[in-house]
């Protein structure tokens, strides 16, 4: 079997305690039936707890359930009090995995880490062009024939490929890139180039406003960003690795997805609105260091790609408003980097 990964996939580790947006807060954690049933046998007051914490959603999953808005085994010293006392094996798969994920293709997989964890965006978005490469590794293991046609998947690797050698190249601005494999993605799927509506700050926040929002940090972000003014804004060369960085790593997440729902074109509107997303909070909010900027990245995967609802609101979006059509936004993309950047 053969696996693919990001360089740090190996050398992530869990900031726990000092972490600056910890995955215990915000999100429902789901259990899994084998963790359900081990949690029912817990004895003593955790066992309790466990088992008056366990409730069933209105999906019919199992979560864990407190009084605020936090796992309520996050305790106050940040750490969880499961793992302490029965150790990271006593985790639910959710916790256990996080910020790991696994796109299992049948004859090949690839694992990655969530840039809606801190630690992992960093890590992920402050690389250089030259360090965004995946490594291979084959270990002994079934391998299950794929139920997809393999030709498919062959152009649609290579497709990416090409994604990822433009991308990496530059000789022209990161936007401008995006922007290319976005139009190669056009044409391929024979998508009209012309713009009849431009793309804009203001839409593009009102959308982010109507969304579903988990964190009080994040609505305050947007509400501030709506009510900032514009002004001048440069990619300087850390934003442009940073924009690379991120597409690169949404491209090999997403798009051999199309093997399976169709939507190449759609995979990458969705990283160019991401980017553009970024880049309209950076600029209305007037920010200039890259701890900022990373905050910034990694609370918007949090809020959108994580809610189901967001993401299918996106969508419907992207296919059907002619201010988010891929000609549109590969015109924002191309705007941009005609700025002229340091």
């Amino acid at each position: 079997m053969k696996y693919l990964y990001p360089p740090e996939y190996e050398t992530f580790r869990c900031l726990a305690n000092a972490c600056p947006d910890s995955c215990c807060t915000d999100w429902e954690i789901v259990v899994d039936a084998e963790s359900e049933a081990k949690y029912r046998q817990f004895p003593g007051i955790l066992g309790e707890r466990l088992q008056k914490s366990m409730i069933t959603d209105a999906d019919g999953d199992t979560i864990l359930q407190g009084e605020t808005r936090r796992c309520p085994f996050w305790n106050t010293n940040q750490l969880c009090d499961i793992q302490s006392e029965y150790g990271a094996e006593a985790l639910c798969e959710t916790c256990r995995k996080f910020p790991r994920l696994t796109q299992d293709y049948g004859d090949f997989v690839e694992l990655d880490l969530s840039v809606a964890c801190p630690e992992a965006a960093k890590l992920l978005l402050t690389k250089t062009p030259e360090q965004l490469v995946l490594l291979e590794s084959t270990v002994s293991a079934v391998t299950v024939l794929p139920a997809y046609d393999t030709d498919v998947m062959h152009q649609l690797i290579q497709d990416r490929d090409r994604m990822f050698t433009v991308l990496k190249d530059t000789d022209k601005p990161a936007v401008v890139q995006l922007a290319q494999c976005l139009r190669l993605m056009m044409q391929k799927e024979h998508a009209s180039s012309v713009v009849t509506k431009t793309f804009t700050h203001e839409s593009c926040l009102s959308f982010l406003q109507s969304c579903s929002i988990l964190s009080n940090r994040w609505a305050s972000l947007v509400k501030q960003a709506l009510h900032a003014y514009t002004k001048f804004f440069r990619i300087d060369p850390q934003l442009d690795h940073e924009i690379r960085a991120f597409a690169f790593d949404f491209l090999y997440r997403h798009y051999l997805r199309t093997i399976s729902d169709d939507m190449a074109l759609l995979h990458v509107q969705t990283a160019a609105f991401s980017v553009l997303t970024v880049i309209v909070l950076c600029s209305r909010l007037h920010v200039t260091t890259q701890k900022k900027r990373l905050e910034i990245w990694q609370r918007f995967v949090k809020e959108m790609e994580y809610d189901c609802d967001n993401m299918e609101e996106l969508e419907f979006l992207l296919c059907t408003e002619a201010e988010y059509s891929g000609a549109a936004l590969a015109e924002a993309l191309e705007q941009l980097g005609r700025v002229d950047t340091p």
